[in-house]
């Protein structure tokens, strides 16, 4: 993935914008532990037809040095958009696609600044992080941080190599896994609530489960009830990372929420840029 070479602001390290200006602005928000390169599939398939954003968050990839706060993560996410707006201007329909990390974040992006996005994806992301159900984030967060990280990369590595084969599974392990900054990630959202955040959003959203993510399951239509204009998509034989589980299915997901976010724009106002034929 590279910079758009018709890019008319200078590239910034901490994120990627690839695709033609003034076609529908698409950001990816990655999981923990993971970087931008998680997006590949998603990035390959959208950047012919739509501008794509793809970052690192705090703690993660280019940014591993630097502490993770939900605030911290926000910010980065808000820059990344709002530099792109530069180029592109305000009118340019936008949607938000996180994958659990990246979906929270997403989420508090949402109620921070509702007007950045126009639609929100949020893939493995309605487990409300509060009261006991707050325990399995810190209890992940310490097994990331007090785990034998050579071992433990040996093991990850051989999975995710063998469940995603044809290069990207090797394209994963080699940018990586950020364990300190996973840790200090799924600290941060522990004890945060995301319910009221969503409820007060008033965009589309579309909920994304794995079918087999025993994780999120539970916690969907609880996400659902809140979000004022939400549906809810489950992926067949997907897991927790159901965008590489099911990656055409889920670009499908994103393709029809920026499908939406262009018809809602037009509606208000004719002159929005519609989104590129695909070749």
């Amino acid at each position: 993935m590279s910079e758009g070479s018709d890019a008319a602001v200078a590239p910034d390290p901490r994120w990627t914008a690839s695709g033609p200006l003034g076609a529908p602005l698409i950001v990816m928000i990655h999981p923990t532990r993971m970087n931008r390169t998680y997006w590949t599939p998603q990035v390959e398939a959208l950047a012919p037809t739509n501008r794509i954003l793809v970052m690192d968050l705090p703690g993660h990839g280019h940014l591993e040095r630097e502490p993770f706060t939900l605030a911290s993560a926000v910010a980065v996410v808000r820059a990344a958009i709002e530099t792109e707006r530069v180029a592109m201007g305000d009118a340019v329909p936008t949607v938000v696609v996180g994958l659990s990390l990246g979906g929270y974040v997403a989420m508090a992006l949402a109620a921070e600044a509702p007007e950045l996005a126009d639609a929100l994806v949020l893939a493995g992301a309605t487990a409300e992080p509060t009261g006991p159900r707050a325990h399995p984030f810190r209890a992940l967060a310490l097994a990331y941080e007090r785990a034998h990280h050579l071992s433990v990369g040996r093991l990850t590595a051989a999975f995710i190599r063998r469940r995603y084969p044809g290069g990207l599974g090797d394209l994963l392990v080699t940018s990586g896994f950020a364990y300190r900054g996973g840790s200090e990630a799924l600290r941060s959202l522990a004890g945060e609530p995301f319910l009221p955040r969503l409820a007060s959003y008033p965009g589309t959203v579309v909920l994304v489960n794995g079918a087999r993510d025993v994780a999120m399951r539970p916690g969907e239509r609880r996400f659902l009830e809140k979000a004022r204009h939400g549906r809810l998509v489950r992926l067949p034989g997907a897991y927790h990372l159901s965008s590489l589980d099911r990656p055409a299915e889920f670009t499908a997901v994103i393709r029809s929420a920026v499908a939406e976010a262009v018809a809602s724009r037009q509606a208000a106002d004719p002159e929005t840029p519609a989104s590129i034929p695909d070749r």
